[in-house]
Parts: structure tokens; sequence; C-alpha cells
């Protein structure tokens, strides 16, 4: 056996997908589990995005460098209030129930990790567009957004 078979380097053999944003790497998959890096370039929003039943996600997260505004929103709430909190380096990881939409703005260059507990279903995945929130309550007018973030339908409450 091969030391590089016996330890082999996540990195060296990731894929890189990168765009006008930046990059993500899949470290490593394997069955429910999943670990990501991803590097976003200031002014770039990713998400809101939720993967529920019948594959939910529970993310764990955290800032390498750089520093985010992390938004969720509760799907469990009538009223999908927006949540937010600044996060860096110092804060360490961080945990987001598999029940809310997810997302974060990238205020500096970032490098961002996250271990997801449930495997990626991409037809359970759910995204919603909070340009209106970032615009009114952030004061963010022009965020960089993917194409499927651009065409989210916006978040909005649900009518019981």
């Amino acid at each position: 056996m091969s030391l590089d078979d016996a330890f082999p380097l996540l990195e060296a053999s990731a894929p890189r997908f990168e765009d006008t944003r930046g990059w993500l790497q899949v470290l490593h998959e394997s069955g429910d589990l999943v670990l990501k890096r991803s590097f976003s370039r200031a002014g770039v929003f990713r998400g809101l995005h939720a993967q529920l039943a019948p594959a939910p996600q529970t993310k764990i997260i955290r800032v390498v460098s750089g520093r985010i505004v992390d938004v969720l929103a509760s799907l469990d709430d009538p009223q999908r209030s927006i949540v937010h909190r600044t996060i860096t380096a110092a804060d360490g990881w961080v945990r987001i129930a598999a029940h809310f939409a997810h997302g974060f703005y990238a205020c500096d260059d970032t490098v961002f990790e996250y271990i997801c507990q449930g495997r990626y279903d991409p037809g359970a995945e759910q995204a919603f567009s909070v340009t209106a929130w970032l615009r009114d309550v952030m004061g963010i007018v022009d965020p960089i957004l993917s194409d499927k973030d651009r065409l989210a339908p916006p978040l909005h409450p649900v009518t019981i």
C-alpha cells in the first residue's frame, strides 16, 4: 500500500468548480456525509437554499478566512422570518438545522467550509430569493448571484 492510498489528500483529488463568484470543492462525500469548501468574492450572495424531505440536510459551517453575514429563514415558521448574524473565523463552527433555508453574503473575499449531514438530492432542494430583503434590510443593492439564485422565487410568508 502506498502512502497516497493510506493518507489521501482531499484537496489534491477534489475537482474545483469555478465561476465568476468564486469556486466550490466537494472534498469528501460518503453516504450521508459531505464535506465542502468554497471561496466567494466580496459581494457574492449564496442562497437561500434548503433541502427537505425525503433528504433533509443539516449543515455545520465555518468561515476559514473573511467575513460573512449568515442568513436563515425557518421553513417551519409560517411568517418565514429572516434572521442574520455576522460570522468570522473567530466564531468557529456553527450548526444550521435542516428546517432552515440558509445563505450567506460575503462581506470580504471568504473561504467557507461546511459539512452536510444528509446526502445531496437536487429534487429535495428548494431555493428562495431574498434580494428585496438584502436591499431593504442590509442595504445591499446588487449582490452577485448564481443563475439559480437569481431565478429563485421570492421567500414569502406561508398563508394559513
